[in-house]
């Protein structure tokens, strides 16, 4: 009797131990994700070859990440450069395209932080705020 019951023991623990590597196997791991940015600077941070900057923290970052050497932007002021970045969207299709314009934006835009969380990151903006209407 004893026997029979470690058999059985022994096949449900391979049953449980192959199903548990076949998820563990079948999850992918997703990056960590920390997105800056910067407005109104241009290259002037010690990454860039800056001489007169002091900016180490920043370099750090570079160093270890992404350094973007061949950057254009939508628009020649913060806010509608800003307003692509979080739509994927060029700012004179809805308008956007004037300093401190006011157009609201339709709902079937979503900004990027929603896929990030809907992709189950956690997303903050504690430094700039926006509303959406």
């Amino acid at each position: 009797m004893n026997k029979i019951i470690l058999k059985h023991l022994h096949l449900a623990f391979l049953a449980v131990f192959a199903c548990v590597t076949a998820v563990a196997q079948t999850a992918v791991e997703k990056p960590n994700i920390l997105w800056i940015v910067s407005e109104d600077n241009s290259p002037f941070i010690g990454a860039y070859g800056d001489q007169a900057a002091t900016t180490p923290n920043i370099d750090a970052l570079a160093a270890r990440g992404i350094l973007y050497e061949n950057a254009y932007c939508t628009a020649p002021v913060c806010a509608p450069s800003r307003f692509t970045l979080i739509t994927g969207v060029y700012p004179p299709s809805f308008g956007t395209e004037n300093m401190r314009s006011e157009y609201p934006v339709p709902g079937f835009i979503k900004f990027f932080p929603r896929y990030l969380r809907e992709a189950g990151y956690y997303t903050s903006n504690n430094a700039k705020k926006i509303t959406i209407q």
